[in-house]
């Protein structure tokens, strides 16, 4: 699920995403846009905050980076 998808399901604004997940809403906007590979600390606490299950933050990260030009 990429990070647009998932906000979208967790109905929060890019904004609401930045601010609890400690980052810019400029970074949200270029994670989602991919044109910007997060690093792995932000994709957990991005995941955290959306609610995604521990065990799907794997996949979550590889449809970021995949978005990102970086996967498969």
């Amino acid at each position: 699920m990429k990070l647009r998808e998932a906000r979208a399901n967790a109905l929060m604004t890019a904004q609401s995403l930045a601010d609890k997940g400690e980052v810019s809403v400029a970074t949200i906007n270029k994670i989602e846009q991919g044109a910007w590979l997060p690093s792995l600390k932000t994709v957990k606490k991005l995941a955290d905050v959306l609610g995604i299950k521990p065990g799907d933050v794997e996949e979550f990260q590889a449809a970021i980076n995949k978005a990102a030009g970086k996967g498969k």
